[in-house]
């Protein structure tokens, strides 16, 4: 049986690097690396199938947001504009901005992961992403989505360090 591919798409060579050695260290998926939102658009089209007859080979991308030229909303856009719904996207991300956060929410994410991440919180996220259960990508969607309204919430209280 083929492993799930999962596309790390990160700007930051050894952070990417190091996703990848997470996603692989149990060996249940497959990783290739894009280090550019461009990069990993070229890896989505390598692994499409003829005729779209078959899902793309591509099951899961593990996303930055913050990168230079396309941003990772603005890829996200494109995936879905190109690939619909058919391939997971997991945000791997620091960014703490409310704007972005609501933008990836509408981007239908299945997950958030905040850097610097824990392992093993990866690989629960990829094992419920890939259990075969059938609401698996839903519930993670409606935790993803309970979790970022906390997190707004948190964003926009004026008492907040930092503000």
């Amino acid at each position: 049986m083929t492993k799930p591919l999962v596309l790390v798409v990160d700007d930051e060579v050894e952070y990417a690097n190091k996703i990848a050695t997470a996603v692989k260290s149990n060996d249940k998926y497959e990783a290739v690396i894009a280090y550019s939102a461009r990069e990993a658009l070229g890896e989505l089209k390598k692994r499409r199938s003829l005729f779209g007859l078959r899902p793309n080979r591509v099951r899961c991308i593990l996303l930055d947001l913050k990168m230079p030229e396309m941003d990772g909303l603005q890829f996200l856009k494109k995936v879905r504009r190109e690939y619909g719904n058919g391939i997971s996207v997991i945000l791997v991300t620091a960014f703490e901005d409310t704007e972005k956060w609501e933008a990836a929410l509408d981007g239908f994410i299945a997950g958030y992961l905040k850097k610097p991440f824990e392992r093993q919180e990866l690989l629960d996220q990829l094992d419920e992403l890939f259990s075969g259960k059938v609401n698996a990508q839903s519930k993670m969607i409606s935790d993803t989505l309970i979790k970022g309204v906390e997190r707004l919430e948190e964003l926009k209280r004026p008492d907040r360090p930092g503000t």
